[in-house]
């Protein structure tokens, strides 16, 4: 059980003929100042742990001092591809009592026979044929029923349509289908498309509502007469209200709107969303915008989205409401709507506990990123007030390559774990990059923010190729971000022109870090170990008291094909020379690191 300070302070008034934090008989002590006392702090000599501390699963600390330490839940099997995970889509057998519509607009097979809204529907054999009378159906179907749409068909509308189960599905089901079939009356398998000319959302999800899945379709807004017009296309694929809930797209094809997906969450959260093997391309502004809880958004493909402004984006992970349990896993994030790119590629500010950003491939193309082009950011960066943070969160095994300015960054994500991450600059951009920016900023004053404390960062690859120029930065640990651990990083670069290369900047006192150890830093330019000291040689001197980077080297770290393969080649000084104590259990292709581990993000 957590207890605040304050009802400590009125629960042990009077008690005992000492006060808090007193020394005399019976006094209530409070060493590590806290605001907990022994008698419900179970380790009054460390301030991070107390009744009321973040509890992390897995670590053998039990810091919120409820008797034991919170068990991780087990790891979740996951597919190696997002080819995988649509044809698994793709494969879904149908279910139920299936309604079948075929219509042969814009797009559809040369072979295309259309159905008639006369027939029953209830067999390939005899579809009807409009999008209308489709929609109509979806919404008075029995659960576990399934509304087909032709493969090789298609069917134009500038209508928009409500769409769920109207009550029919309970919590944490999804019970109806809108999808494909394969039709009898002619031979196709091209995924069924929906041409939308109209406004607004082609699909709105209702407050309340969902218990639906969307797969195995084709979503075009070619048609609409402001196609590719930045400023006067206002359309949407799919609108998700506030308290809608359980609502699936597999293998779905989003092409060339406004915004793909816009979750609504400023009155009451939506829950359970999975998006997983879509492929989501040219959308103006954004590919996702929201939050949900038990969000899923994984192994889908984002290409050409957002990017005109500072505030388009191909992820934007966005909420009034407390959101959690969100994975972004395994997508392939490329581009944007426009030739520059002025907006991140992954973006959140929220409020989250439970968050996974994982085997992510994030690349602008070199020589596109403006000011305000960035690769994955957590930050609360933002003219918002509400309150933000990171936590329980973990941005493990991605690739991120030529997004400019930063290309991760984190804030207010307290114990945040950022391992195995191969990040790559290699271009001529105007300004001086940073790879990796922990406590990009710190928590605004008087919103609550969490701080930035305690992040481990380690076993993380970085690469500044040929064609970059500038003075880079590969990690930077500024603002709030005490109780830091830095090890098993390697940062190198390959520039040639000039410029000069600060591996590591450090702006805090020596105190407020943890452990730094165990990291490689070169270039066969001049270059700094650590931006205000210089040389490897000139830190340790600094660092000498805390023994800060004591096994640390400098040295070419020898990788296999720099700017392609970041595997330890045959006698590179980075196999073996990492430490186990801090470092990750496995490297970025999951092989089992042993003890030494190679320092970077792969074993050899």
């Amino acid at each position: 059980m957590r207890v605040s300070p304050v009802i400590l302070a009125t629960l042990f008034a009077g008690c005992g003929t000492g006060t808090v934090g007193g020394n005399g008989p019976g006094s209530l002590v409070d060493a590590d100042h806290d605001g907990y006392t022994t008698q419900v702090d179970c380790d009054d000599a460390d301030a991070a742990i107390h009744p009321a501390a973040v509890e992390i699963c897995g670590d053998a600390i039990d810091q919120d001092c409820s008797g034991s330490d919170l068990a991780c839940p087990p790891p979740i099997e996951t597919p190696t591809s997002i080819a995988e995970v649509a044809a698994a889509w793709a494969a879904t057998p149908l279910r139920g009592t299936v309604h079948y519509y075929c219509d042969c607009a814009t797009g559809a097979s040369a072979s295309c026979v259309a159905g008639d809204d006369g027939n029953d529907g209830l067999s390939p054999a005899t579809p009807r044929q409009t999008i209308a009378a489709a929609m109509a159906n979806l919404a008075t179907l029995a659960a576990e029923d399934t509304v087909a749409l032709c493969q090789g068909g298609a069917f134009t509308t500038a209508s928009t349509f409500a769409i769920g189960s109207n009550g029919r599905c309970a919590d944490g089901v999804a019970c109806n289908d809108l999808r494909d079939f394969s039709p009898t009356t002619f031979s196709a398998t091209a995924k069924p498309i929906i041409n939308y000319s109209g406004n607004g959302a082609l699909f709105n999800f209702t407050g309340g509502d969902g218990g639906v899945r969307v797969l195995n379709l084709a979503l075009n807004n070619s048609l609409n007469p402001n196609y590719g017009n930045y400023a006067l296309n206002s359309s949407h694929v799919f609108f998700i209200y506030s308290t809608a809930h359980d609502i699936t797209f597999g293998n779905v094809t989003m092409d060339g709107f406004e915004f793909a997906m816009y979750s609504e969450c400023n009155a009451g959260n939506v829950d359970n969303i999975v998006i997983t093997g879509n492929t989501i391309t040219n959308n103006l502004v954004m590919g996702w915008l929201g939050g949900a809880d038990n969000l899923d958004l994984s192994y889908n493909v984002f290409d050409g989205n957002g990017g005109d402004t500072a505030g388009d984006h191909s992820i934007y992970l966005y909420s009034y409401e407390q959101i959690s349990n969100v994975r972004i896993v395994g997508n392939y994030i490329h581009g944007q709507s426009s030739p520059t790119c002025y907006g991140a590629m992954i973006v959140a500010h929220v409020a989250v506990d439970g968050l996974l950003v994982k085997d992510n491939y994030v690349e602008v193309d070199a020589n596109s990123p403006g000011g305000g082009c960035w690769g994955i950011s957590f930050s609360n960066i933002t003219g918002g007030t509400h309150i933000e943070f990171i936590r329980n969160a973990v941005f493990s095994g991605n690739t991120i390559v030529n997004t400019g300015n930063v290309l991760l960054s984190v804030s207010s994500c307290p114990s945040c774990i950022i391992e195995n991450n191969v990040l790559v600059h290699n271009w001529d951009y105007n300004g001086n990059v940073v790879a990796l920016a922990a406590s990009i900023s710190p928590p605004r004053p008087g919103v609550g923010d969490d701080t930035n404390s305690n992040n481990i960062i380690r076993n993380n690859t970085i690469w500044f190729g040929p064609n970059s120029t500038g003075s880079p930065i590969g990690i930077l640990i500024e603002n709030d971000n005490e109780g830091a651990v830095i090890t098993n990083n390697t940062i190198s670069s390959s520039q040639t022109a000039q410029g000069t290369l600060s591996c590591f900047h450090y702006t805090l006192p020596l105190a407020a870090y943890a452990s730094i150890d165990n990291n490689n830093c070169y270039s066969p330019s001049t270059y700094n170990w650590e931006y205000t000291h210089g040389s490897l040689a000139a830190w340790q001197s600094y660092a000498a008291t805390p023994g800060f980077d004591a096994a640390s080297f400098t040295g070419d770290p020898m990788f296999t094909a720099p700017g392609t393969d970041f595997t330890p080649g045959v006698g590179s000084p980075l196999i073996g020379a990492g430490g186990a104590a801090h470092g990750s259990s496995a490297d970025i292709l999951g092989v089992t690191r042993p003890d030494p581990p190679a320092i970077g993000a792969y074993e050899p």
